[in-house]
């Protein structure tokens, strides 16, 4: 059972990949790579990522403060305007 898992883990992976690849080919087509929107979209993105996993660490050790409640709404809110943005300038 666990070869199976293994073996379906592995071609999920496998499918992911091919399938970023395609994307990133066709936004390099467009430019879309070379965007300030693009680069600012992905890096909000990260540190969105990167405040969470740390709420995720400061959870297990007592209460999270207030204040990063209203920073993962603030930067959820400009993560999506910005995708919107990218949308709108660069339609698929």
């Amino acid at each position: 059972m666990g070869l199976v898992l293994t073996i379906g883990v592995f071609a999920l992976f496998v499918w992911v990949t091919r399938r970023v690849h395609e994307q990133a080919s066709e936004h390099a087509a467009t430019g879309m790579l070379r965007s300030p929107l693009y680069w600012s979209a992905a890096t909000l993105t990260m540190t969105l990522l990167g405040l969470v996993l740390y709420m995720v660490h400061l959870g297990h050790q007592g209460p999270i403060p207030w204040l990063f409640w209203p920073l993962v709404g603030i930067l959820t809110v400009i993560i999506l305007l910005l995708r919107r943005a990218l949308k709108w300038r660069y339609p698929v």
